[in-house]
């Protein structure tokens, strides 16, 4: 593949760079969906700088280069390319557009900035730190380190103004989608003449990864398909990955693929140095009634000896080519510089943020005053608190059988107003209390995701859960579940409260089972019956910093004797307790759909004259969370992880664990081990009590 000599250095010579590498293609000027041409000065909002800025803005970008170069050098691993590339995008959203506040990090009328390819994470820790934010410039020089507040791939609870979790292509553009939707819904909520609320924009930064992967055209044609608007994305189109020229695997023409979507797409030819076409773009894309795409020309780092090369992408600088850097730019040859003036222009950007915000508060009290119960609403659903009577809700809809409509969830969402979501196509829903979500009507709370958009759906729901001010939910059938495991693993990681609902399907998924009990911060409910089901919604609406997977069990599951909204809510219970006469010989644990063949083998074995308890176990990772009293007096032994009582020659009554979904349970030891502990296969109630009875005369010999 023919490439461009690399540029010397500075953004003169990357600009040079770029124009030979797409000689043939369009010229370099904005160009609408229409095709029209337009010269992007036209664009220039009053009072921004046209084409290349002034002095202190090419100041600006060029110590964002230099800082986001210095991280990965100091963390002797990283990716330098892609920060230095988008520096100038980064500049004109934080440096220009962007309305953000480093005293109030969660002010709930920010901008939302989501970096997309999150392994460009020095770009974003570059911007924080100059803003003000609190990640001083010792967080930087600890790059990648253990414990350090710039990690290696951005992470919300790490570090102060990171939205989500990424890392992972494609996910941030996918939760971008979500954040606009909130965005949408609660400005139809709560937004009244004269107080606008809810106006902020979502702006996100992805690269060619981000666009090969398969849940970015999931979550895009989503957000066509609803009519999302206030959502900008700035496409870092460099033409380089990782193992070299996009021509090696990625040919196709994004902008079109977009356009299909019903995105607005435009082009900034010269990305490396038209900051007045990037601003008049983004504004531009921001003031649509859609989403926008800006394919933002640039070259991968720019202002680098290694310009336009494979290398850069995830090579660190060397400290000669550091020092060429600061050299091109008249910078001092040692690390981390920031020139005065640079500095006083971005905090003045980070002042003026807290300034807005402080505005926006005093609107917020002028709200309470003229609309106290929305007021007292918005101000509940921020703070992620449930109203203390929702429970009363779920009394109406456990005596009947499990339904494939969900009737718990409906009546949980007539009950919720923060509540919202949806299912794929082939796991169907009735919601007939709320509405649909769309443009026209964005207050309803009822979204179509379509057929075949697990990944995407769950990844929404991540953004809309990091909006705040909802509970997001989304469903399809258990054996489609993996599709959306990387969406899943981040809402773990994010800390979010979703919640993940596989309906059943007749698939022996326990692959899935293991996988989220093998996470952590993720619980996982597999409740019997309708009671269950809404214990299990219970407490995963209970957790604000932990997402639930809750595995519905099939369609017609009757009522259980015995079974507990609230005692489903502790994870575990005594669902049917040894039977008076026969003496206590075992305990039957089980889950789902297998406490019916338990509850079965209950009566077989008291038959028998053999007493055995049946303990209903929905979720492991809750019933975990229970004191010590509680864990004995249901399993008749102290946790096995944390109790000093347990000695190896106490006896307890030897536990049976019935298999999950066709596979053992895993990780079962976890609560008791040791040579009690027994699994068995499912069949009918007669054969595992005859099972049972004989693992019983074995253990008696």
């Amino acid at each position: 593949l023919k490439r461009s000599p690399p540029p010397r250095c500075g953004a003169t010579q990357c600009s040079a760079a770029l124009q030979r590498k797409r000689q043939g293609g369009m010229p370099a000027v904005a160009r609408s969906r229409s095709g029209a041409r337009s010269r992007s000065r036209s664009h220039a909002p009053k009072g921004t700088p046209a084409k290349h800025g002034t002095k202190l803005d090419g100041s600006c970008i060029a110590t964002v280069r230099c800082l986001s170069a210095d991280q990965p050098t100091a963390g002797k691993s990283g990716h330098p390319g892609a920060p230095m590339g988008c520096a100038p995008i980064a500049h004109a959203l934080w440096g220009h557009l962007m309305h953000f506040s480093p005293m109030d990090p969660r002010w709930p009328n920010r901008d939302r900035f989501i970096l997309s390819n999150g392994h460009a994470c020095a770009l974003q820790y570059s911007m924080l730190h100059l803003t003000g934010y609190d990640l001083p410039i010792s967080e930087l020089e600890k790059f990648r380190h253990l414990h350090s507040k710039a990690p290696g791939h951005p992470e919300n609870f790490q570090t102060p103004g990171v939205e989500v979790c990424t890392g992972p292509l494609g996910q941030g553009l996918s939760n971008a989608v979500g954040f606009a939707i909130a965005r949408m819904h609660l400005a139809a909520r709560f937004n009244r003449p004269g107080f606008s609320l809810f106006d902020s924009a979502i702006y996100t930064i992805c690269g060619d990864g981000c666009m090969m992967e398969g849940i970015t055209t999931e979550a895009c044609e989503l957000a066509g398909e609803l009519g999302v608007s206030g959502l900008v994305c700035a496409y870092d189109d460099n033409n380089i990955t990782i193992d070299g020229s996009t021509d090696l695997a990625f040919t196709e023409d994004v902008g079109q693929r977009f356009q299909a979507f019903s995105w607005d797409v435009t082009t900034v030819e010269d990305g490396d140095t038209d900051l007045g076409g990037i601003l008049a773009s983004i504004q531009r894309g921001r003031s649509l009634s859609k989403a926008a795409l800006i394919k933002m020309k640039t070259t991968i780092g720019c202002g680098s000896v290694k310009a336009n090369t494979a290398h850069i992408h995830g090579t660190p600088l060397t400290a000669e080519d550091l020092q060429q850097m600061r050299n091109s730019v008249g910078f001092p040859d040692h690390p981390f510089h920031v020139p005065k003036k640079v500095g006083e222009y971005y905090r003045s950007r980070g002042t003026q943020g807290d300034e807005q915000m402080t505005v926006w508060r005093r609107l917020l009290d002028k709200y309470r005053d003229a609309y106290p119960a929305e007021h007292a609403e918005l101000d509940r659903r921020l703070s992620g608190y449930l109203p203390t009577t929702w429970w009363g809700c779920l009394e109406r809809c456990i005596a009947a059988p499990v339904d494939e409509g969900d009737a718990v969830l409906a009546a949980m969402v007539a009950a919720l107003p923060e509540l919202i979501g949806g299912s794929v196509a082939e796991a169907p829903l009735l919601l007939p209390t709320v509405t649909a979500f769309t443009a026209e009507q964005p207050s309803g709370r009822h979204i179509a995701f379509g057929s075949g958009r697990e990944h995407a759906a769950a990844a929404v729901c991540n953004g809309l859960a990091a909006f705040g001010g909802l509970v997001p939910f989304w469903r399809c059938p258990l054996g489609s579940f993996a599709n959306a495991w990387g969406a899943v693993r981040l809402s773990a990681l994010g800390q979010f409260r979703v919640l993940h609902i596989a309906t059943f399907d007749g698939a022996d998924a326990g692959e899935v089972l293991a996988l989220c009990r093998a996470t952590p911060n993720l619980a996982l409910a597999r409740p019997g019956d309708a009671a269950e089901v809404a214990g299990a919604y219970a407490a995963a609406l209970g957790s604000r910093t932990r997402p639930t997977v809750v595995v519905l069990p099939p369609p017609g599951s009757q009522r259980l004797v015995g079974s507990s909204v609230e005692a489903a809510a502790r994870g575990g219970y005594t669902l049917m307790d040894f039977p008076e006469g026969p003496p206590r010989r075992a305990l039957l644990v089980a889950s789902g759909p297998e406490l019916t063949t338990a509850a079965a083998a209950h009566a077989a074995l008291a038959a028998r004259g053999v007493g055995a308890r049946v303990v209903s176990l929905p979720s492991w990772e809750i019933f975990d969370e229970q004191n010590e009293e509680y864990h004995h007096a249901v399993l008749e032994r102290p946790r096995t992880k944390h109790s000093t009582k347990h000695k190896p020659a106490d006896r307890h009554l030897p536990i049976f664990f019935l298999e999950e979904a066709g596979v053992a349970p895993f990780g079962c030891d976890h609560f008791v081990g040791g040579d009690d502990t027994h699994i068995l296969p499912v069949s009918d109630g007669a054969s595992l009590a005859a099972l049972v009875e004989e693992h019983l005369t074995k253990l008696c010999r």
